[in-house]
């Protein structure tokens, strides 16, 4: 049988319990194989303050660590220009032929995905795993997708959300249960979020 590969990209500026949560659901609910935890290196449609990729590579290691069927997949620091996700999955359909890949991603970024750099491969490279979102609609398939690798799955509701974690940083309150003990620990020993952050993501 082909190795099934689940795909998570991210920002994850920080990575958190959300995060996680989601990504073990769809890798439960599908049988994956392993799950690919794959932090953006230049993520192209963030806008704002984003701390360097190599302190999220080290969040991401961090949370995934010991964690059974997943797994940190620094594919995209080797790769210049705007972290696409068309690129990193032609990729990864190189390093591992014969794989069945399946894209994670959010209701709220496939509602947006026809902003994507060439939206229409996706299909073509993977199967899309459409994960709900608490109080966000069902978003409609993409005209250019193929209906039958686009799978829309309801997945464990989770409230918490980066911006949420930078804001109770920014401000000196607590995070605790928000993100795995050991990341927490990364960001108050790297003093991450406390302050303006420079606009870089080398």
């Amino acid at each position: 049988m082909p190795v099934r590969l689940g795909v998570f990209g991210g920002s994850f500026n920080p990575v958190h319990f959300g995060h996680l949560l989601v990504a073990d659901d769809v890798r439960e609910q599908l049988r994956l194989d392993r799950m690919l935890f794959i932090p953006a290196f230049r993520p192209p449609h963030k806008r704002g303050p984003i701390v360097p990729y190599r302190h999220r590579l080290a969040m991401t290691r961090l949370a995934v660590a010991g964690q059974p069927g997943f797994e940190l997949c620094p594919i995209e620091e080797a790769r210049s220009g705007p972290s696409y996700t068309a690129d990193t999955l032609r990729e990864l359909r190189s390093r591992y032929p014969g794989a069945m890949l399946y894209l994670a991603v959010g209701s709220d970024q496939y509602r947006d995905v026809a902003s994507w750099h060439r939206p229409g491969e996706l299909t073509e490279l993977a199967r899309i795993v459409v994960m709900s979102r608490p109080e966000i609609a069902r978003p409609p398939l993409f005209r250019g997708h193929d209906p039958r690798r686009v799978l829309f799955r309801a997945v464990i509701p989770v409230g918490i959300s980066a911006a949420q974690i930078r804001a109770r940083l920014a401000k000196g309150r607590s995070i605790r249960y928000m993100l795995p003990v050991r990341v927490a620990e990364y960001v108050r020993r790297h003093r991450l979020y406390r302050g303006p952050t420079r606009k870089t993501t080398t």
